[in-house]
């Protein structure tokens, strides 16, 4: 009997394309969570994503848990059908069947990404500020520069004006019954990442952000405020040195550049857990929305 395909699957068909890979963490976290805010048993999960992948929307593999040697996970990615599905959905789909072959290093890399999606969604925000919107690599994907013309006469997008974050939040502000919209560009930092791809990615945001080219982007769907960039390492030691690594590079063009450790986020993810560049207090830790005072 063919499985009927209501809000959940869609949801489900949707994560996987904007995020091409996600596991049962991330299922548990945001798609199979109740309204008590607990979540459906991992058996209930399995049970139905094997019916979902005997019926062509999804399929899955085993990879080995990160960190955790002999022990194996499953991921899933979308499968024929569920490409279709979103299609339908959304009116259209991106998918390379070529993305779902990837090397394990990506994976986690996706992975880690896609909790922390996760995460902010379920939450939902705080007081002060709340979640509104993601966008994955590939919808967040942006050109700030001019087109010029190669040798065949053919324009195309000169490559250092491109910004390529690991992907985008928006998060919505109401002051005085007026509702901001804030533009936060993600960097899922790897631990072996070399100090001048930092360098050169803030160097490329603070030039995008210089254009003011996001306030008039459609692409976000509502008019942005202020842009912000996350910097998201593995453990303390990290950002400290991501911080160290950085602090040269002119970003007074960005409104602020938050540095946070991947595990705190996921604990709290609306908490005062982000170190800001250029802070005059540099020890203190911020909030997302935190004024920040530049000294």
């Amino acid at each position: 009997m063919a499985k009927k395909i209501g809000e959940r699957e869609e949801s489900i068909f949707v994560s996987m394309h904007d995020l091409v890979f996600v596991d049962v963490s991330y299922l548990e976290k945001y798609i199979f969570l109740k309204e008590d805010g607990t979540s459906s048993s991992k058996p209930y999960i399995s049970k139905h994503m094997k019916m979902l992948e005997r019926e062509g929307y999804v399929k899955s593999f085993p990879l080995a848990k990160e960190g955790e040697y002999g022990r194996n996970q499953l991921v899933y990615t979308l499968d024929t059908k569920g490409v279709q599905e979103v299609k339908e959905i959304l009116g259209e789909a991106e998918w390379d069947a070529r993305w779902s072959n990837r090397t394990p290093t990506y994976i986690y890399h996706s992975l880690r990404l896609s909790h922390l999606q996760a995460v902010y969604a379920a939450k939902g925000g705080n007081q002060n500020i709340t979640y509104y919107e993601y966008f994955s690599e590939r919808r967040a994907y942006r050109n700030y520069g001019q087109p010029i013309k190669d040798n065949t006469g053919k324009e195309r997008y000169p490559a250092y004006t491109v910004i390529r974050p690991d992907g985008a939040f928006i998060m919505k502000r109401t002051i005085n019954n007026i509702d901001y919209y804030l533009l936060y560009f993600v960097e899922m930092e790897r631990s072996r990442q070399r100090a001048e791809v930092s360098m050169e990615k803030l160097k490329r945001y603070n030039a995008y952000c210089a254009k003011n080219t996001y306030k008039n982007d459609p692409t976000w769907g509502v008019e942005i405020a202020a842009v912000r960039v996350l910097f998201v390492s593995d453990k303390p030691t990290e950002r400290k040195r991501l911080i160290q690594h950085t602090k040269t590079v002119d970003t007074k063009e960005i409104n602020a550049v938050l540095y946070g450790v991947y595990e705190e986020l996921l604990i709290d993810p609306y908490g005062a857990h982000w170190m800001a560049k250029d802070s005059e207090n540099p020890d203190t830790p911020y909030s997302l929305e935190k004024k920040i005072e530049i000294k």
